[in-house]
Formats: C-alpha cells, structure tokens, sequence
C-alpha cells in the first residue's frame, strides 16, 4: 500500500485552506486531507496521479462543474455527496454559489485496489474505478468519516488499513460493477490467533500484514470472517482493548494519564483522553475521581 508522491502534492493545485492531514497522523496506507473550499472557483485543474481520489462534501453546499471524457458536466454538490477521480485522470473543475464548503479528499492507491482484487480470485470483472462527478455513498461517506474521526484522536495504522481494505473492496463491488464472492467459512480458531494477538499488543504497532499472516488469511478474508465472527474489524477491537486495559490502569494504580496512555498504544495523553470519554462518556480523570 504505496501512496504516490504526485498524491501528495497534488495540494499544491487546490484553492482550498488544508486542516487535517493524516500523514502527519504517521499513516501511510491512505492519504486524507480536510479542507475549507473557496466561495468560487473559476478553473482548477486536478493533479493526475496513479491513486484513486474520492471526495466527501462534509458541510455546505456549492454549483460545480467536472470536465472529463471530452465534456462538462455538473450538478449541485451539498452534504454527504461524493466526487470520484480515477487514477490517471486530470479533471478541470470549477463552482460557485458555494456556502460553507468543506470536503475531506481521500487518496487510495492503486496498489491497495489492486491486492484487494487478486486477494479473492472468486471476484470477477472490471477493476477500475470511473470519474463521478457527483454520487451518494452513505457507506464511502461513513468509512471516510470515521477515519477522520480516528485521524483526531492518533489511531494506529492498523485501524487505517483496516478500514481502507474495507473499502477498496466496496469500491471494487458497488463502484466496479465487480461481484461478490461465495461465502467461505474459516476456522475459528485462526480468528483466535488474531484475537490474541490484538490482547498482547496494546502498546505496539500492529499491522494487517501481520495479522493476516498469523491467521494464514488474506487480509480480505481475515477482514470478512473477523467481523462476521466478532462484530467489529481488528482495528476497532483493538482500540477496545486498549481502552478497556486504561479504564482498569485508571481505578487500579496511581500511574500518570501519561503513562497509562502510552501503556495501552497512544502516542499522547490527549488522543488517548478524546477515545476514552468517546467511549466512557467521561475523562480519564473524571473516571478515575468517580472510581475512588
């Protein structure tokens, strides 16, 4: 999963004001920028680049029109909509009329769809992805949503990954006109594995790669029968865990937040306090005041 460097300057085209970048997150899977978009715009020529882009309308509204495959096209872009270059595309762009615009650009490199595809040789079809200028997806919407939302608290690669081969393999299925494949069990035991793995792991980096390979899955498979088995992808069991070890560190010993923070896999005490009162609904101090 190699983002492109043309993917990573491709900023330095945009008119909009850029705030959140997950590289800075330490994130390499994928590639997310938030930005504050102009009023108006009057000519913008995307940078082509061999990673897929999808943009997500976050807040406003706006006029736009798309130049690609020989014509202009439009259409009024608003709340949860989505936008799609492919790979290799430079597209002319211009809007106005635009109120309170913010969008969140996802990068998704080729390689990423292209392991998803060969990880199944059950799928069949057409692996490319087309130029959208406008298309509702409440699911792309909700992936990328999360990974902002994941992006603001220092989640671990592994719940970047997680959620970027999800989904490619969404794309690959509702955008691609590609099919599903055949259920296939797979031992409970190799998910086990996964699951201890995850437990031993709370101050560590883990990766897909290594799950995968400790499961003896591909990690679409390892993906598909975990959260069919659990409920929930490794990523999201993870931080779970780490959560759940800080809640016990809180109300069992008089180590610092610091300290309990990088114990269970946070980079800083702020991360770690933004996911503990998300899924507490109270600080890591107040927990702890409550609890003695």
């Amino acid at each position: 999963m190699t983002i492109a460097s043309t993917s990573l300057n491709a900023h330095e085209r945009l008119k909009g004001s850029l705030g959140l970048c997950s590289w800075r997150a330490g994130w390499r899977s994928l590639l997310l920028r938030a930005y504050d978009e102009p009023e108006e715009v009057n000519d913008l020529v995307t940078a082509p680049t061999s990673d897929q882009l999808i943009v997500l309308v976050t807040n406003g509204s706006c006029h736009i029109e798309g130049r690609y495959a020989g014509r202009w096209h439009q259409s009024r872009y608003g709340l949860g909509d989505i936008g799609m270059t492919a790979p290799g595309e430079e597209v002319q762009l211009r809007w106005h009329k635009g109120s309170g615009l913010q969008t969140l650009q996802l990068h998704l490199s080729s390689s990423t769809l292209a392991d998803v595809a060969h990880l199944d040789p059950t799928r069949v079809g057409n692996t490319s992805l087309p130029n959208q200028l406008v298309r509702p997806d409440p699911v792309v919407a909700g992936v990328m949503l999360g990974l902002r939302r994941a992006a603001q608290t220092g989640a671990s690669e592994l719940h970047a990954e997680t959620a970027v081969t999800f989904l490619a393999s969404h794309l690959l299925q509702f955008h691609a006109g590609r099919h599903p494949p055949a259920h296939a069990a797979v031992d409970d035991r190799r998910l086990l594995i996964v699951d201890s793995w995850l437990r031993e792991s709370l101050d560590k980096q883990v990766t897909l790669d290594q799950l995968a390979a400790a499961a003896g899955l591909s990690k679409f498979h390892l993906l598909r029968a975990f959260k069919r088995r659990y409920g929930e992808t490794p990523g999201q069991r993870l931080s779970r865990y780490r959560l759940e070890e800080g809640r016990r560190l809180l109300s069992s010993t008089r180590q610092t937040i610091t300290v309990i923070a990088f114990a269970c896999g946070y980079e800083n005490a702020t991360h770690f306090a933004t996911a503990f009162r998300r899924m507490f609904g109270l600080s890591p101090t107040e927990y702890r005041r409550s609890v003695r």
